[in-house]
């Protein structure tokens, strides 16, 4: 997990602003999106993601100590949907492991077959 730190870090890195600016530009992007979102506005940032504020209906809940039934009001929650860009990065990952195994499989299985045709 990034920390707030080290994603300022980062962006002082990639865009060759002092670290106190690239904090700025971070707590103004969170800020901004913090902004839109609290008017119900919606935030799509191209091949990222989209901020936005859903109503979760009213239900009944319980207290976890008395175990007593409460009814929990509608409320505003902020959800976050990962754009297409940003879900295939992280299938990369998955996707980069993936073929590791299958090359290690493919080479243990070569093995294997080697073994056979000696022992033949």
């Amino acid at each position: 997990m990034a920390s707030k730190q080290e994603l300022i870090d980062y962006v002082a890195d990639r865009t060759e602003l002092s670290k106190v600016n690239a904090a700025k530009a971070i707590n103004a992007f969170v800020e901004a999106i913090t902004y839109y979102i609290s008017e119900g506005a919606t935030v799509h940032i191209s091949n990222f993601g989209t901020f936005e504020v859903r109503k979760r209906a009213a239900r009944i809940s319980h207290d976890v100590h008395s175990r007593e039934k409460i009814l929990v009001g509608e409320q505003n929650i902020p959800v976050f949907r990962a754009g297409k860009a940003l879900k295939l990065a992280t299938k990369q990952e998955i996707s980069d492991e993936d073929k590791l195994v299958e090359q290690l499989n493919n080479i243990i299985l070569g093995v294997q077959h080697q073994d056979k045709i000696d022992n033949c």
